[in-house]
């Protein structure tokens, strides 16, 4: 991640111009001590799993979205078919096509992601 680690250099490079004491050596090791116990691979981690994060919640809610919209489509056309009320064919062959391009490949592809991981 290129632009994290220009990130902290900088700020590493920031915190040892800020020390007064002059020496560099003491003024790098308070530097990397703030940055905690798993130092700078902790952070790496965070951010990675923050910018992963935000884009499966995306996914998974697109993919709740799409399954409910499928089979509300699907059964209301469904009840049209049964009761001979027109636009029945429409919604159901849209719900049904909402379902198998839509929510399942995304389900599988989540379910695929969990497995690995």
């Amino acid at each position: 991640m290129d632009d994290l680690a220009e990130s902290l250099v900088d700020h590493i490079c920031c915190s040892i111009e800020n020390d007064t004491e002059g020496n560099f050596s003491l003024a790098y090791a308070k530097a990397l001590k703030a940055f905690g116990e798993d130092g700078l691979q902790k952070i790496q981690d965070e951010t990675f799993f923050l910018l992963t994060l935000k884009r499966e919640i995306t996914m998974q809610k697109s993919m709740y979205i799409m399954g409910y919209m499928a089979a509300i489509l699907a059964t209301t056309g469904l009840l049209f078919k049964m009761m001979h009320w027109p636009g029945a064919n429409i919604m159901l062959v849209s719900g049904i096509a909402l379902l198998n391009l839509g929510f399942l490949p995304m389900y599988f592809y989540d379910r695929y992601k969990k497995a690995i991981s």
